[in-house]
């Protein structure tokens, strides 16, 4: 493994419909969630990793007309690679640079670590993410 990547943080979906697809995850496949808000819900898998749905905007309709097919990057469907830090973010921000790697989003500061998201060679965005478990907003 790269000495920036530290694992999966999390795998990220988007949904056509966030109500429904929260039902298969829970009656279907027996999930739980851990944290359920207007427009995503998460759900632990296993000790460390997480698996979030996100509501496409639009709905249905949108999401069979934008999301279904491959837009370089343009989806929000992605995943989230482990960083140990935030100066790894900006560092390995910098070292996808140098190997002409598109970045979709700059990396950024948040209020519970850092993050930034590129794309690989097939479209897929992908995020490198340092997440603190014990961040609050309200220290944002």
């Amino acid at each position: 493994m790269h000495e920036f990547i530290r694992g999966i943080c999390h795998f990220g979906l988007s949904v056509a419909d966030l109500d429904e697809s929260v039902a298969f995850y829970t009656d279907i496949l027996g999930l739980a969630v851990s944290e359920r808000r207007e427009k995503d819900a998460f759900f632990p898998i296993g000790e460390t990793d997480v698996l979030a749905l996100i509501q496409y905007p639009g709905g249905h309709e949108a999401f069979d007309a934008e999301a279904r097919p491959k837009y370089r990057g343009k989806a929000f469907t992605h995943f989230g690679l482990q960083a140990g830090s935030i100066a790894e973010v900006f560092a390995f921000q910098e070292f996808l640079k140098s190997h002409q790697v598109r970045i979709v989003k700059e990396a950024y500061e948040r209020w519970d670590g850092a993050s930034l998201y590129f794309v690989d060679p097939n479209g897929y965005t992908l995020e490198y993410i340092f997440f603190d478990p014990k961040a609050s907003p309200d220290n944002a």
